[in-house]
């Protein structure tokens, strides 16, 4: 037996322990499936801020990158994940001008059958001059006059109808990458 003077020689060697309380509850939930299965996500200071106009959400790891990056710091392709989101952006595009221009299809078919009713009042005048008569008569300009009223009002009724879907095709045709990259900026600012 030991006294309480006497220690043992290797007592003065102290050994660090190799795993604290902490690990070991750690690996014990673990082995049981009783651990969280998600760990939270922490801000990389280094990362942009989410709502910025240089700022790019990884879909792999749900962080925020910046833009100019091919590759996030976890190693997803950061920009086929934007051309995806920029072909989406495209066709989204090309759906509302040709929803656009299938309702104002129907609302111009209405102006010009309405223009239709301008017609007779041209061609009953005309009728009459050619026929030559003893009397001068203004009847025929009149009738003139309100044909053109009715055909000139539903022109300009219909190329205003026209200017959206004018806008809408100038719009298709001159967008670039940078138009995609700006909207999305202030559709993110938006939200």
């Amino acid at each position: 037996m030991m006294s309480d003077g006497q220690l043992p020689s290797n007592v003065h060697v102290l050994k660090p322990r190799t795993m604290s309380m902490s690990d070991r509850v750690d690996r014990f939930l673990e082995e049981h499936a009783l651990a969280p299965s998600e760990k939270p996500i922490r801000r990389d200071p280094t990362r942009p801020n989410a709502p910025g106009i240089n700022a790019f959400r990884c879909a792999c790891c749900e962080q925020m990158e910046y833009l100019t990056r091919d590759y996030c710091r976890c190693g997803h392709y950061l920009r086929g994940q934007l051309e995806d989101e920029f072909l989406a952006w495209e066709g989204q595009i090309a759906e509302e001008h040709k929803h656009l221009a299938e309702t104002l299809e129907l609302k111009l078919k209405k102006v010009r059958y309405f223009s239709l009713l301008g017609l007779p009042f041209i061609a009953v005048p005309l009728l009459f001059w050619a026929f030559p008569s003893e009397s001068l008569s203004l009847t025929p300009l009149v009738w003139v006059a309100i044909g053109i009223a009715i055909m000139g009002v539903c022109a300009v009724v219909e190329q205003r109808l026209l200017k959206p879907v004018g806008l809408s095709q100038h719009f298709l045709a001159t967008y670039t990458i940078e138009t995609f990259l700006e909207q999305r900026a202030f559709r993110m600012l938006e939200e």
